[in-house]
């Protein structure tokens, strides 16, 4: 085995080389023209993808060289057990992927603590840990596309799509990370046998097999509706791109503007003073704003936008830190490193990680911030109740200032913003009428006592998450009194059964997807839990899994099954629904049936 090991190494070692020198000198040049740790999500998104082809491309590689007939029996014939020689095999892979990927990474980190003044954190030190990570996991699915049955096999590289849909973030990342790795090295040890192409027996290895085919049928099934809204669009059908939006509909509350909004939501209000309203939208400025849809967490890996800004006038440049939670200072033009930054006076910390917004505040979790030039210190301006996280920084609405937690919108006085540094108090607490992860936009206009707020809720229609979008109006008086003036629900454009198609092809899939979704992740009070579907759609989903059912009947009987794998394929069936049916097509060939040879005559003996 340990030969085995020390021949793949020496096999692969210059491509591991030359891999981790072309890394090392892109990263290096990067670091010299921009601050590597301070990228938005996208960058760190592409370096992942290109770790993930690279391992891919080893595994597919290295074990299609042995997937030759004559070497992979010369290879499983050795005097080693099966899986001492995948772990071999895999092992040298791994580590050659460690020095061409994490390697690298590592190295400029420690550049970046050790010869720059720039921000490098104990998150920014999980980074090459998940580099490899995800090199390793697109290794082991290449690894396993080409020992595995070529029928199947290769939806094993759905699995490591999971990184992009994760909540999790920092340590919990890298658990789901390790979670999918182990996963594709149960998948590999399955299939590495003399005889790749026989499905297993084992129930558990079954399950284990039979699941990324099922996700990979969903998928695809999934994907197809994609093909429906390009028959619509060809032919002119499709709401999206109508000249018109529907009338009431979701698609025309997203695309309105503020104003249509308001006269929108008001155009069949029986209150008396509706007609005035009316007036006085046509006439004043409309404020809408948007809710966020993540924030920044502590000790995550990757960040949302860059957590820094800079002050020209004072030659100062700001990174926050999540070790010191604080903002880290230096000099714009001589690059050295000042000191910290933190909250008020007293440089108090930062209660959770803090980026800017716009030209004027930053913000987390909590409360936003001010930064004041001529003092230099950051002040806390807004603070939230207990239990409320931001949901939007600090937007103009007129006079005041308008902040969005998760369960409410709060108006603060514009004029004691503008003319002093000291934490502002609300004037008003307007309570939301719907979970804020619905929640796609706030529309706002001031009036003489008051405001005109109108909540629409859109988000999430699209993905079947939101049943019954709606817009409500609430005529808010000076004193923060809030009545309901208006409400109307809003049409879904898009068929009931095309936009809750990934419930209706396999409810039991789709709870498995989000359950992945939320693996180690902590609680997201910015996510709404996704509503029940309409019952049509749950009857669809029976109708499926009763096709399903009977598809299983009559495809296991012209299949090779024990009594008892049949009629158990056959349930399983009727519980996914029909990607399981199309798992048990792809897992196991027809049963071949012997023809009857017709032997010519022989002629009799003289």
């Amino acid at each position: 085995m340990i030969d085995l090991f020390k021949g793949e190494l020496l096999r692969f070692r210059w491509w591991a080389l030359a891999a981790g020198i072309i890394n090392l000198a892109a990263l290096g040049f990067l670091s010299r023209m921009v601050d590597m740790a301070q990228q938005p999500l996208f960058v760190y998104q592409v370096f992942a993808a290109v770790y993930a082809v690279a391992g891919a491309l080893l595994g597919l590689y290295q074990m299609g060289t042995y997937r030759k007939p004559n070497q992979w029996l010369n290879l499983l014939h050795s005097p080693l057990h099966r899986l001492h020689i995948a772990g071999a095999l895999t092992g040298a892979g791994a580590l050659l992927l460690l020095l061409a990927t994490a390697l690298p990474i590592a190295l400029v980190a420690m550049y970046q603590e050790t010869m720059t003044a720039r921000v490098v954190d104990l998150r920014h030190w999980m980074l090459p840990l998940a580099a490899w990570l995800i090199a390793v996991s697109g290794y082991l699915a290449g690894a396993y596309t080409m020992v595995g049955n070529r029928r199947y096999s290769f939806t094993a590289f759905l699995l490591p799509n999971l990184f992009l849909y994760a909540q999790a973030s920092g340590v919990a990342m890298l658990g789901v990370q390790c979670a999918v790795i182990a996963f594709l090295a149960v998948l590999l040890a399955i299939a590495f046998k003399p005889d790749p192409a026989v499905p297993p027996r084992k129930p558990a290895a079954v399950l284990a097999v039979a699941l990324p085919v099922q996700l990979g049928a969903y998928f695809l099934l999934w994907m197809l509706g994609f093909g429906v809204e390009l028959a619509w669009t060809i032919t002119g059908t499709h709401p999206l791109n109508a000249h018109t939006p529907p009338k009431g509909g979701y698609i025309e509350a997203d695309r309105a503007e503020g104003k249509d909004m308001l006269l929108l939501g008001i155009e069949n209000s029986r209150d008396p003073e509706a007609a005035l309203w009316r007036e006085q939208v046509a006439l004043s400025d409309v404020y809408t704003t948007y809710p966020l849809r993540n924030l920044p967490v502590r000790n995550s890996m990757t960040n949302l936008s860059p957590l820094e800004l800079g002050d020209d006038e004072n030659n100062l440049w700001m990174v926050f830190s999540h070790d010191r939670e604080r903002f880290v200072t230096r000099g714009l033009r001589d690059q050295r490193r000042i000191g910290e930054m933190g909250v008020g006076e007293e440089q108090a910390a930062f209660p959770a990680p803090t980026m800017p917004y716009g030209a004027t505040y930053l913000y987390n979790a909590h409360a936003a911030y001010q930064y004041d030039s001529e003092q230099q210190r950051m002040f806390e301006r807004f603070r939230l109740p207990a239990g409320e996280v931001m949901a939007s920084p600090p937007e103009p609405a007129g006079d005041n200032i308008v902040v969005l937690s998760d369960r409410a919108a709060y108006f603060y006085p514009g004029r004691e913003a503008m003319n002093g540094l000291d934490l502002l108090r609300p004037v008003m607490r307007v309570a939301m009428p719907g979970p804020v992860g619905n929640l796609s936009r706030v529309d706002v206009i001031e009036l003489l006592d008051g405001y005109l707020v109108s909540y629409t809720y859109t988000w999430g229609v699209w993905s079947g998450e939101l049943q019954n979008p709606f817009q409500q109006v609430l005529r808010v008086a000076g004193n923060g009194h809030a009545r309901e003036v208006a409400r109307r629900a809003l049409s879904i454009d898009l068929p009931s059964i095309y936009t809750n198609r990934n419930t209706w092809l396999s409810p039991v899939l789709r709870v498995i997807c989000l359950g992945a979704q939320d693996l180690f992740a902590a609680k997201d009070p910015l996510r709404a839990k996704p509503e029940p579907v309409p019952s049509q759609v749950l009857w669809l989903a029976g109708a499926c899994s009763l096709l399903a059912l009977l598809g299983a009947v009559w495809l296991t009987g012209r299949q090779v099954h024990s009594p008892r794998g049949r009629w158990t394929w056959v349930v399983l069936c009727g519980i996914v629904g029909l990607p399981a049916l199309a798992s048990l097509w792809l897992l196991y060939p027809r049963r071949e049936t012997l023809a009857e040879t017709v032997l010519p005559a022989q002629p009799a003996a003289a």
